[in-house]
């Protein structure tokens, strides 16, 4: 937590001493939001600083999650200082949890969903990041391939992106990757197979569905791209185009229905593929500055999380941390 306290008023300094400088961007509007930009990030921070994830609040998820967060501010910072700090700090919350006894217990309970199989190698995969392998990597790669092999038409999305991050760590999925990529949502934005998203108006049940793919979509984007920390693959590569024009109308429509949570998650993957969105980009980054509460936090939003603020909360500050200095060129480089 000292170190999380310390690294929260050093970026606040830093903020604070940019937000007059001029920008490299292209787009003018967004240089102008630069001050508010640099407000709301401090605020974000200071908010996470005061609300850590735990056990007892949020859970292994929101703990996992709250490590992510701080790799993606790393990554995405254009400072030196800031991107070693929020390493510092992605690296302490991954030694945390992987010493965490409930974490062993969660690798080595039998009867587990497709999600929490993908959770867990994405952890297995943070932690060998981190410099901090767990032990259990062998039972958690073992037993997500075995996952894997038995239930070839569950979720597409969870298969393909498990199939990637076992890949990353250096292990066969046992399983085709390209047939995996063949059925995702990517593949369908770009043969044109994808429904059109429905109107803001529509009811509540279509708004779910078409959120959860959203979110699907996302989570392809972010483990083909390892958070934006890898070049965009060859096979991305060749579907940039209406994938980029798809994202553009997701990151339209999901503003007008007001989830700031999904809005955030497609700003940042839009952001590891460079999609161009001069013509969304101001208003957008303008909705999050208005949507952000005197906390410091973005207030409830709807999620099966027992915590309905967090995870709200680091995307949003994530998302306009990228954006804050258009000069820092794609992240990973």
């Amino acid at each position: 937590m000292d170190c999380l306290r310390r690294l929260v008023t050093t970026v606040t300094v830093l903020l604070l001493l940019s937000a007059g400088s001029a920008s490299s961007g292209s787009e003018e509007t967004v240089t102008a939001l630069h001050e508010n930009i640099h407000t709301a990030v401090a605020r974000g921070l200071r908010w996470i600083e005061q609300h850590p994830a735990s056990l007892e609040d949020g859970g292994l998820p929101d703990l996992l999650d709250e490590g992510l967060g701080f790799l993606m501010l790393s990554t995405l910072s254009a400072d030196p200082v800031s991107r070693d700090r929020f390493a510092a700090v992605f690296q302490e919350r991954m030694q945390v949890l992987g010493e965490m006894p409930e974490f062993a217990r969660w690798a080595m309970a039998g009867q587990k969903r497709l999600t929490d199989y993908y959770h867990l190698v994405l952890a297995a995969h943070l932690m060998q990041q981190a410099g901090n392998p767990t032990d259990l990597q062998p039972v958690i790669i073992a037993r997500a391939q075995q996952v894997l092999a038995f239930s070839p038409y569950c979720d597409p999305t969870k298969r393909v992106t498990i199939a990637l991050f076992l890949q990353r760590l250096g292990e066969d999925p046992g399983i085709s990757i390209e047939r995996a990529l063949a059925a995702s949502r990517i593949e369908g934005i770009a043969r044109g197979t994808t429904p059109s998203l429905p109107a803001p108006s529509a009811d509540s049940q279509q708004r779910l569905a078409t959120s959860l793919h959203l979110y699907a979509l996302v989570h392809e984007i972010i483990a083909l791209t390892d958070f934006g920390r890898e070049p965009t693959p060859q096979w991305l590569a060749e579907r940039l185009q209406p994938l980029n024009r798809y994202l553009v109308e997701a990151i339209v429509w999901t503003g007008r229905i007001g989830n700031v949570d999904l809005l955030s998650e497609l700003l940042l993957s839009a952001r590891f593929i460079e999609a161009p969105l001069q013509e969304v980009l101001p208003e957008t980054l303008q909705l999050l500055l208005d949507s952000q509460q005197e906390d410091g936090s973005w207030g409830a939003y709807e999620t099966r999380r027992p915590n309905k603020l967090r995870h709200a909360v680091f995307t949003a500050t994530t998302a306009l941390w990228s954006y804050a200095d258009r000069s820092a060129g794609q992240p990973g480089n």
